[in-house]
Order: structure tokens, then sequence, then C-alpha cells
């Protein structure tokens, strides 16, 4: 088996190996079974179509994430091949043109989620600013200083947060309460007058 034919191996398995990582991702997050729920945790937490950030959190989407390795490989091996069987470049070109490629569609994935997820954050942080002062509802009862669950709304969204009341006493399912402030992602309520 001459150094030609080992590299065509190489090529194949990287593209193989990242596509499949691809699929096996999807597969197993939901994305191909029709729901629409999503959990994404990168500095900003999705929930069934609701959008919570964490106060204050920078969004950040690392650059050795999975999927953006699993791009690098996958656009190494196809391109390789390209490059090599279809264009017919010596090893000394396919090779280093593969991983510039490689380079460049990885730092672009990287690229892309880091601007979606910051658009993402920046919306739903300006929107957890304005409701201090907005009346929400009880969904999950806070009990005597521990954390239930307040649903209120925003630019017509219907959002969900842990909250606590603000005396430290408990507040029952379905009450109509007051948004006070917010500590971190913990609303903190009182009673609605």
């Amino acid at each position: 088996m001459g150094v030609m034919e080992t590299i065509d191996i190489v090529y194949l398995i990287c593209f193989f190996l990242g596509l499949g990582f691809a699929i096996i991702s999807g597969l197993l997050s939901g994305v191909f079974s029709g729901h629409a729920d999503a959990q994404v945790d990168v500095g900003a937490h999705v929930h069934g179509g609701d959008l919570h950030s964490t106060m204050g959190d920078q969004v950040h989407f690392p650059l050795l994430s999975p999927v953006v390795l699993a791009m690098f490989i996958s656009t190494f091996g196809g391109s390789g091949l390209i490059f090599k069987k279809v264009l017919g470049f010596p090893l000394a070109g396919h090779l280093p043109l593969a991983a510039v490629s490689a380079v460049g569609v990885a730092l672009a994935v990287a690229y892309l989620f880091y601007k979606i997820f910051q658009l993402a954050s920046g919306s739903s942080e300006a929107s957890t600013e304005e409701t201090v002062g907005s009346e929400a509802e009880v969904v999950t009862a806070i009990p005597a200083d521990g954390v239930g669950e307040i649903a209120y709304i925003v630019k017509e969204s219907r959002m969900n947060a842990p909250a606590r009341s603000a005396d430290g006493k408990a507040i029952g399912g379905h009450t109509m309460v007051k948004i006070v402030k917010i500590l971190g992602n913990v609303f903190v309520v009182e009673k609605a007058r």
C-alpha cells in the first residue's frame, strides 16, 4: 500500500467520522425528531422556546467544541479528497489545502454559533432588566425561604424563571406577584396588591 492510498483512507475516515458525529449528535439532540424543545448551555438557556439568560455572563462558544471539531475533521477529509481526486493536486498541494480549508470552515462555524448565541443572549438580557416592577404569576409555589417558579410576559413572549419571595414567606401557586429585583438568575417577588 503506497503513500497515496494511505492518504485516501485517512481522508475518507476523517470525512465519514466528522459526518457521522454530526448525524449522531443531531439524532441524540432531537433535531430530526420534530420536537421544538431544545436546551443549549453556553451562557444562555433555551427551554421549549423560552430563553433565559444568566445575568452578567458573557456568551462564548468554545473554539474546541464538538461541533467545531467535527466540522474541521469532516472538511479536512472531504476537501482533501476533492483536491486530490477531482483536481489532481500532488501531496504537497492537497494536504496543506485540505488543512487550510478545514481551519477556515471550523472558524466560520465557531463564529456563526458565537454570533447566534450572542444575539440571543443580548436580547434576553435587555428583556429581563425590563421586568423589574412588572407583574408575574407564580406557576410553581414558592416555599418559605425557598425557590419556586414564576411566569411573566416580555415583548409578547411568556417567560419562566426561578423566583423567591422578598420577605421569605411562602407564596402559593397561581398568585399574582410583582417582580422587585433580580439576583443572578433568581427573581425576587412580592405579592401584588
